[in-house]
């Protein structure tokens, strides 16, 4: 990926051509400008097709990060060893943290000097040093206000920085089809008891395609707005990570998975099921794997918090594990929590076999020097030792 100064000092990417690109509808096209002048002030960068990260060979990163203008001065000293190795060929990076600029460590080359950013700490390096990132304090005040507010009407989650690339064209078709049969359960001709899951029936008169026609049904407005809100959120980035067609058949096989398990492990046997909830909890199995560290905006007595995914979604499981075998009551016995489980198993075990695959669908397209060339050694930092 090619970067380019624009006159007003900001970076953007460029084609071959010079010419300045732009998203349109999750795309990259080109800003219709012509080709630019950048007066040489251009940087490439290495980037993963799969989460986005980059790789930013020694100096760099202190080109692009505005009023930071020597990432190495401000690295903490203490050091950890990264899993991940050098991209260009010197054994495994090692972790350091960016006090007051981002919270989770960057990974560095000792030898090198490269350092490599995951995708969301790309963004927030960004927002952190440049002023295009970080908006006026007005701006951030009344975007985190209006955010609060929906959370204390709504109690969901929100994202605190996670946007996907590219347009979740299955996303959205899967959320028109989910609102085009409620519609249809409501004013059209399904028959909403015939199409669900009954596990009584299933066992007695062996109607197994209900395990898939069910994930299509929902029971009310507000069991589908909570789905559709969920799937909206979550989903973009998993299918980026997945592509289209691999998160199709991962969104169907964690709902069938998920109606399996609620009909084999539940005993309300004649309380019908439905819902894309077994689906979703896929996702969200899935985006923890994907992305752990994330963290989420949560309103807890009245007080919006960051709380990381993992914590989240632990409370989550525990939650619908004790529903699930010891919750009483019509609240308790109308939501599906083995459903929620079975699919949220699929998407933890899916996840890290769909991305190994995505990497090695990666690694046959970039060929990346085991090595850097002899006249690249001339310029490198001096080693520190660990």
């Amino acid at each position: 990926m090619t970067l380019a100064r624009q006159a007003d000092g900001s970076w953007q990417q460029v084609d071959d051509t010079g010419n300045f690109v732009t998203r349109a509808l999750g795309r990259l096209r080109p800003s219709g400008s012509g080709p630019q002048d950048t007066g040489g002030a251009t940087v490439q960068i290495d980037v993963c097709p799969v989460c986005m990260g980059a790789w930013f060979d020694h100096g760099e990163l202190d080109v692009l990060s505005g009023d930071l203008d020597d990432v190495e001065q401000v690295l903490a000293p203490d050091q950890a060893p990264a899993q991940r190795p050098c991209p260009r060929g010197h054994g495994r990076l090692v972790e350091q943290m960016l006090p007051g600029i981002i919270r989770t460590p960057v990974d560095r080359c000792q030898r090198c000097g490269g350092i490599w950013l995951d995708g969301h700490e790309r963004r927030k390096l960004a927002r952190a040093t440049t002023s295009e990132g970080q908006g006026t304090k007005t701006e951030r005040w009344l975007k985190r206000g209006a955010i609060w507010a929906a959370q204390v009407l709504t109690h969901l989650p929100v994202e605190v920085d996670n946007p996907a690339r590219g347009t979740p064209w299955v996303v959205y078709s899967v959320l028109t089809t989910l609102f085009a049969v409620f519609l249809l359960q409501i004013y059209g001709p399904v028959d909403t008891y015939q199409w669900a899951m009954v596990p009584g029936r299933l066992r007695a008169e062996g109607d197994w395609w209900t395990l898939g026609t069910n994930i299509a049904l929902h029971a009310s407005w507000v069991h589908i707005l909570g789905n559709a809100y969920f799937l909206y959120v979550f989903g973009d980035n998993v299918e980026h990570l997945f592509g289209h067609l691999r998160f199709l058949a991962f969104y169907l096989l964690a709902g069938l998975v998920g109606a399996t398990a609620q009909a084999l492990l539940t005993t309300k046997t004649a309380m019908p099921v439905m819902g894309a909830s077994g689906c979703i909890a896929g996702v969200l199995g899935a985006y923890l794997w994907a992305f752990p560290r994330q963290r989420l905006f949560q309103v807890i007595l009245w007080i919006q918090v960051k709380v990381p995914m993992w914590i989240y979604l632990f409370v989550w499981v525990a939650f619908h594990l004790v529903m699930g075998f010891f919750g009483t009551g019509a609240g308790a016995e109308g939501v599906a929590w083995f459903a929620h489980l079975g699919g949220f198993v699929v998407g933890l075990g899916i996840t890290p076999l769909v991305l190994a695959w995505r990497r090695r669908e990666v690694a046959r397209r970039v060929r990346v020097p085991a090595r850097l060339p002899p006249d690249a050694l001339v310029a490198m930092p001096p080693t520190t030792s660990a």
